[in-house]
Formats: C-alpha cells, sequence, structure tokens
C-alpha cells in the first residue's frame, strides 16, 4: 500500500522495480501488486505528482507499505503548454511537467524512459526483449479515434512527432497535457493525451562541447529450466523408454543458450553549442547501438540534430532554422526459434561431426533446427527520418507577435526478409524473400499571432490571447514484392527476379493522401497571479472525416483556478 502523509491512501501512484521497466500503478485503495525479479535485492521507487520520489528495498518482504511525503512545487516553472508556455501558477488544466533535473538517470533508449513513472496516470509498457521494438504509452485510455496510436507527439512545437527519433540527451524538459485542454487545442489527434518535448538551445556564451554516454549488459532473467542430456536419459529410463534412436550423436545442447547471449548495449552523445548577444546555436549526435539476448536481434541508430536563432531589429524579429535526421537499422528475431528449443531433445547436436548443421529433427518433427534458421533466415528493418523545420517572428506592437512555421519530414522504411531453402521454414518454398519498401512525407504550415498584456494600476491584470492556423498535407505510398523457388541462396532478398515462384498479388503498390486544416484560439486571464480563467477551441477540416463531416470543433468549455500565491503549495 502507498499513503500520504496523513496515512490516506493514494490513488494511482507509481511503483517500479529500480533499475527496470517493470512497474505498475495503485489501485483505488492505494494498494499494489507487482513480481519482481529478486525479493531480497530488489528495490521499489514509489513517485505521484506532488509528492517526492521514494525508494524502499523489498528485503524478502511480501508486503511492503510506502508512506510519501509532500513537495514544495516552484509555482513560477515555466511549463509548455499547446502551442506557448505559462507558470505553473496560472495553469487551468492538468499539466504534468518533468524537468532534465527529474528525468530518469542510467540507461535510457527514448524520451519514455525519461518519463517512467513519473507521470500520474501516464502508462508507458516496454516492449518484449526485442531490442527494436519501442514502449507504448497509454494517457487517457484506450482511443479507437486515431486506432489506439496513444498520446499525440509533439517535438518543439510540431504536433505529430516521433519519440524514438529524438535522443534523450538533447531533451531539455517533457510536458503532459492529460485533459480536454490538449484535445481542444491539437483537436481530433489529441484523443490519447499530449505528450511536449521541449529539447535543449544553444546559450548566448561561450562554445561548449558536452559528451553522455553509456555502456549496458542485458542477461536473460529467467531461462527455462530444461533438462539436460542425463537427465534426459533418467527420465527415458524411468519410462521404460527405448532412446537409443534419439541418442547416438553422443550430444548435451542447452539449445536456449545456442540461441542466445549476453546483450551490449552502447550509447555515445556529443554535442556543441553556444552563441551571442543575438543568435545561439546548437549541434548533437548520437549512436546506439543495441544487441538482444536473442543473437538475430540488433539495433543501430545514427541521430543528427541542430538549431540556429537569429534576433535582430531590437529583438522583434526572430529567424529560426533546426532540423534532423535519424538513421535505424535493425534485425528482427524470429519468435518461433524460442518455441522450437522447448521441443529440441538435449541429446540433439547444433552441427554434425563435419560441421553442417544437424537437419535429422527435419524428418521427425518437421520442426528445423533453430539454430540454423536463426543464422540463415533474416528479417531485417532499415528507418531513415529526417526533418527541417523555419520559422519567422516578429513583434509587431509591444506584446503582439505574429508568427510562422514551415516543417517538411519523410520517413522511409524498407523491410527485408529471406527464408532459406536449408531451413524448415524455406524448404516448401525453395526459398522465399519479400521486400518492402514505403514512404510518409509530410508538409506542414501554421500562422500564430499572440498577444500578452498586463495592465491596471499594479498590473495584476493579465490577458493572453492566440489565434492560428494549421495546413497539413500527407503522403503515403508503399512498394510491395516476393517472390520463391530460388536457384541459389546467396542472393538473398536482393534479386527477387531471379525466382521462379512468382505468383498472382506477389506485386504490389500504392499511394494515398490526406490533408488537416484547423483553426484554433486560445484565451487565458489572470488576476493577481491567483483567479484563472481559460478557453480554449480548435476547429478541423480532415479529408479523413466522412463526406458529411469533414470539420469538427473541439471547445474547451472555460476553466477557472485559484492558485495560493503567498504560500508554496502542493499539487
Amino acid at each position: 500500500m502507498v499513503l500520504d502523509e496523513l496515512g490516506e491512501p493514494i490513488i494511482g501512484a507509481n511503483i517500479v522495480e529500480k533499475g527496470t521497466t517493470n512497474g505498475t500503478i495503485t489501485d483505488m485503495d492505494g494498494n499494489y501488486s507487482l513480481t519482481v525479479n529478486d525479493l531480497k535485492k530488489a528495490v521499489l521507487q514509489a513517485s505521484f505528482i506532488g509528492y517526492n520520489t521514494i525508494e524502499e528495498s523489498v528485503k524478502g518482504r511480501s508486503t511492503v507499505e510506502i508512506k510519501l511525503s509532500p513537495s514544495v512545487v516552484n509555482l513560477g516553472e515555466v511549463v509548455a503548454i499547446g502551442y506557448g508556455t505559462q507558470t505553473r501558477r496560472e495553469i487551468t488544466g492538468s499539466v504534468a511537467n518533468v524537468s532534465e533535473e527529474s528525468f530518469n538517470k542510467g540507461i535510457t533508449r527514448d524520451a519514455s524512459d525519461l518519463l517512467q513513472g513519473k507521470v500520474a496516470g501516464l502508462t508507458i509498457t516496454s516492449g518484449s526483449g526485442d531490442v527494436t521494438r519501442g514502449s507504448t504509452m497509454r494517457l487517457r485510455g484506450t482511443s479507437t479515434l486515431q486506432n489506439d496510436q496513444g498520446p499525440l507527439i509533439v517535438i518543439d512545437g510540431i504536433p505529430g512527432g516521433d519519440m524514438s527519433t529524438v535522443a534523450p540527451s538533447d531533451i531539455e524538459s517533457i510536458s503532459v497535457l492529460k485533459d480536454a485542454s490538449s484535445a481542444a487545442i491539437y483537436g481530433s489527434r489529441a484523443a490519447g493525451g499530449v505528450v511536449l518535448i521541449t529539447t535543449k538551445r544553444g546559450s548566448g556564451s561561450k562554445t561548449q562541447i558536452s559528451y553522455d554516454g553509456y555502456v549496458a549488459f542485458d542477461l536473460m532473467a529467467n531461462k527455462p529450466d530444461l533438462m539436460n542430456a542425463d537427465e534426459w536419459r533418467g527420465y527415458a529410463n524411468s519410462k521404460g523408454l527405448d532412446y537409443s534412436v534419439y541418442d547416438q550423436y553422443g550430444a548435451d545442447t542447452d539449445w536456449f543458450d545456442e540461441l542466445t547471449r549476453t546483450g551490449v548495449s552502447q550509447n555515445h552523445s556529443i554535442s556543441l553549442s553556444g552563441g551571442g548577444s543575438k543568435n545561439n546555436y546548437r549541434a548533437s549526435y548520437t549512436y546506439l547501438d543495441r544487441n538482444g539476448i536473442m543473437r538475430d536481434n540488433d539495433m543501430q541508430r545514427h541521430s543528427f540534430r541542430f538549431q540556429f536563432q537569429q534576433r535582430a531589429i531590437n529583438d522583434r524579429l526572430r529567424i529560426g532554422l533546426a532540423g534532423s535526421a535519424t538513421l535505424t537499422d535493425s534485425h528482427v528475431p524470429n519468435g518461433d526459434n524460442f518455441v522450437l528449443a522447448y521441443s529440441m531433445l538435449p541429446v540433439y547436436p547444433v552441427y554434425n561431426a563435419d560441421g553442417s548443421y544437424f537437419t535429422k529433427v527435419n524428418a521427425e518433427y518437421d520442426q528445423g533446427n533453430p539454430v540454423q534458421n536463426q543464422n540463415l533466415n533474416e528479417r531485417k528493418n532499415s528507418n531513415v527520418y529526417f526533418y527541417g523545420a523555419g520559422d519567422i517572428q516578429f513583434e509587431i506592437i509591444n506584446g503582439l507577435n505574429i508568427k510562422a512555421n514551415l516543417y517538411k519530414s519523410r520517413f522511409s522504411n524498407e523491410y527485408s526478409r529471406y527464408d532459406d531453402s536449408r531451413t524448415t521454414v524455406g524448404q516448401g518454398n525453395n526459398g522465399f524473400a519479400q521486400k518492402r519498401n514505403r514512404a510518409w512525407d509530410r508538409n506542414l504550415m501554421e500562422w500564430t499571432l499572440d498577444y500578452n498584456k498586463s495592465f491596471g494600476a499594479d498590473e495584476k491584470h493579465k490577458l493572453n490571447a492566440i489565434l492560428g492556423y494549421s495546413w497539413e498535407d500527407n503522403t503515403y505510398s508503399y512498394f510491395f514484392a516476393q517472390n520463391r523457388n530460388f536457384l541459389i541462396n546467396d542472393l538473398s532478398y536482393n534479386a527477387l527476379q531471379s525466382g521462379a515462384g512468382l505468383k498472382t498479388g506477389d506485386v504490389e503498390s500504392g499511394k494515398n493522401y490526406y490533408k488537416l486544416i484547423s483553426m484554433f484560439a486560445r484565451a487565458h486571464y489572470s488576476y493577481d497571479e491567483r483567479y484563472m480563467i481559460t478557453a480554449t477551441v480548435r476547429r478541423d477540416g480532415s479529408s479523413k472525416f466522412g463526406a458529411n463531416h469533414k470539420w469538427g470543433t473541439f471547445p474547451l468549455f472555460p476553466q477557472l483556478g485559484v492558485s495560493h500565491k503567498r504560500h508554496s503549495c502542493k499539487t
């Protein structure tokens, strides 16, 4: 159970086993249940918004009660919201902000690892041991409107991003919009909430060079406890079985050991930043190399990012340029080989005496040698992502700014597969090859007019209003081809035309478009930084909507808020 300072149960507190992504949240009664890897050595991390994170050693206990103490929140902290910023004191909606100082430390694969256990209501589920799979985020339950894609990702003000394209070392802060204010300002795409990522910028100082990196090792936590050769023979004898037909090779094979390894991962990030009184810049490069515990599972990622900003005309004019590129190559494991490892007898060898693969099992079980399958068959993914963005902002009069954003991105994916004719999965086709290419092109243009004004005798009255227009064009295209019956295996999927088994439906291509046009507005008023009211509305016109319902309106009725200005308070 997790309790607050008064002994009351905390609903939705995050419980994570330290050093892992194994976690859960407390229920309506503050109770939780979590299976840890080692009951004696495990350490639990408990966190909840407005409370200090605490660590509690399990020490062999089956029941661990945790008591959280409240933390003091900096109400003057500037928090990113949709199309702007506000101080935490003046926020009327439900917004959680996690700054760099509060990020999870240690091994981080992508931005989701920085947030694990940090935001109440945000569920992050890590994939399997497959290093090519990312995490799944759920903020506001399951959504069918966007095919359950989870929260909308906004990177430096650009909606529709991918968290895997931002290196954790490039992130300055992350804000999570959890209530209706997210859907109101971002429209139909934000049914599952919004995650706002702000990347680091250069500062007006001398040039600085920074490096961050780690090396990590992954081990199989719970390897199946299967019989070795002697134990298998003992079992067969106890049942009175004649196993001589199987036990004639002198082998003692641990098939899971043959398929797995110690996974070694490394991450290296270097950045260059600086600037002057009128400009700033930052450039970074990150290399991520992950080798999974499956021998046919790996991923290499190269990430580049740059940012430049110039100010002029007494700082009324601001011009910004930014860009990013991510190149990823990965090999996806075939999980069926794990299933085969369960059924392979320990008295079967991996290789024959002449060094060839042991394949007698093919005829007996029609399952194949899992090590042969792993070494000869291939599933490869190659991704290329880049974007370029430019913005220009001009202060027309004091407090009134007009801003234009231009953005272009391209994501391409190439998937290649080959089933070798010497393996069981490829025997029936005498070799099977597949190739698929996909590309997403996106163009975005946004205009915003932002007004900020303080008035009154003591300037206790503050007004912020924003009016915006967004135009977005998306194109998706793909090409798919496959073939079978190859004379040789050497060319793999690189010579589809050499196969003699082409069938109807083996070649396919397509292309589709969709557009989104939006208009949005938000007004926020505060008095003495204590009493606030916010109203937001967005109207989306999408080619994805029905013929008679091309437009949808997403209003947020006025939200009221009260802040205890003269006292520190808990959230």
